[in-house]
């Protein structure tokens, strides 16, 4: 598509929702590499091939550490050159990785093809990547253009997971899933990101939300929100203050929490007598109530101070984490999963906000691509933590409990991490 015939779309409408639009849909395809697909055709893969769950596991960690090394490379494109063609690049290579898993004769070319899949879906498609592309588009609505963005990977997981579950009912095997995701891969997103995603906004002659500079002033019960490159910071000048390393603990803690909750809700159910259906219901709920709240504490945040949300978001997630202690029906169990995600999960739009609004959109994709490697770390170590606390203590009160803390302790975080001075000229 010409830029002459997308400025003329762009005087019906703000073309950045065309722009997010495509990037949701390469986060939600980008979802069939996520733990919570993978975990859906495990059995099949090991009475296959015969893998143990713990060489499966391994795949998993190693792509997860592949992604992270990624993100803050495919978030500084995406500063310096746009998304388009690092979305179509990304599509291909996770096309590439999952044909792999498909035909891997071996476990290592499985890792391999894993790596490639999830190195491209979590590090270009997904995370930093997709919340610069909402930050460099959107400034009054950029907290419900992160929610969207952010809630494209659990709500495309759950589906991914559903479909596939539908599929093997209906005689396909694991491997043929794969080469259909792969091929999914490319028709869905590439000929999108070629055809429609540019640059910037400034690249059409607009400015964020396509209106005048003027429009960010407050309006009625809407708050006013500064403009992304009032000041231009640099990702080392970002480093120096003490504000971003406060962010970025409170981050990691927030997501290793968070972790540890998914990692556990199942077996911590069914150890309170509910049945594992129900138990798996439960964390599907969870899921979809998390990938909502993107959305929700994204559009909150058009009203109310996306710090104090965040610190108010962990305060509420520590006390239904708490709760979660007394569930002992299904009833329950469905109720407080729903209110759970609900609130643990709106900690990756608003600290994306958070990011947007004390260090501009200049350097947003580097900043985050940085601070998404070090969540990546947290993700796979609460976990792991958690595991050695239960090993010694054989309590999920214990486990709970460290989960609660975590949550008080990044809300502490945030509520230190107060807007930093502009950087010196």
């Amino acid at each position: 598509m010409s830029d002459r015939l997308v400025a003329r779309l762009g005087a019906r409408f703000y073309y950045g929702w065309v722009v997010l639009a495509v990037a949701a849909l390469g986060g939600f395809i980008s979802a069939g590499s996520s733990q919570m697909y993978i975990g859906s055709v495990l059995l099949a893969i090991t009475q296959d091939t015969g893998w143990t769950h713990t060489a499966i596991s391994g795949a998993l960690l190693a792509g997860t550490l592949v992604g992270g090394l990624i993100s803050p490379l495919a978030g500084a494109w995406v500063d310096r050159h746009g998304p388009r063609a690092l979305m179509s690049l990304a599509a291909l290579a996770m096309a590439g990785g999952f044909a792999l898993m498909g035909w891997s004769p071996s476990l290592l070319v499985f890792y391999l093809g894993y790596m490639l899949a999830r190195g491209a879906a979590q590090g270009a498609l997904g995370g930093a990547a997709q919340r610069a592309i909402a930050v460099h588009w959107f400034l009054h609505y950029r907290g419900r253009a992160l929610g969207i963005a952010s809630m494209s990977v659990p709500l495309g997981g759950a589906a991914m997971a559903f479909a596939g579950a539908y599929a093997q009912r209906h005689g396909w095997d694991w491997r043929e899933i794969f080469v259909a995701m792969a091929a999914l891969s490319v028709l869905a997103v590439v000929p999108p990101a070629l055809v429609l995603l540019r640059r910037s906004p400034e690249a059409l002659g607009l400015v964020p939300d396509g209106g005048p500079v003027a429009a960010r002033v407050a309006t009625g019960w809407r708050r006013a929100r500064p403009i992304g490159n009032e000041y231009p910071w640099t990702l080392p000048q970002a480093l120096r203050t003490w504000t971003l390393r406060l962010l970025m603990a409170a981050a990691v803690t927030a997501i290793a929490a968070n972790g540890t909750v998914v990692f556990y809700h199942v077996t911590y159910l069914a150890s309170r007598g509910v049945s594992q259906v129900q138990a798996v219901t439960a964390v599907s709920i969870l899921a979809l109530t998390g990938a909502l709240a993107n959305v929700v504490w994204g559009y909150l945040s058009e009203f109310f101070s996306e710090r104090r949300l965040a610190i108010v978001s962990q305060l509420l997630a520590a006390g239904g984490i708490l709760l979660m202690l007394g569930v002992d029906t299904a009833t329950g169990a469905l109720v407080l999963s729903a209110v759970l995600g609900l609130l643990v999960r709106g900690e990756g739009s608003l600290t994306g906000l958070i990011l947007s609004n004390y260090f501009g959109r200049f350097a947003f994709g580097r900043i985050a691509g940085l601070m998404a490697s070090f969540q990546l770390v947290g993700l796979g170590l609460g976990p792991v933590i958690a595991s050695a606390v239960y090993d010694v203590s054989h309590s999920y009160a214990a486990i709970y409990g460290l989960v609660a803390a975590g949550y008080v302790g990044s809300a502490g975080l945030y509520m230190l991490a107060r807007p930093p001075s502009p950087p010196a000229d």
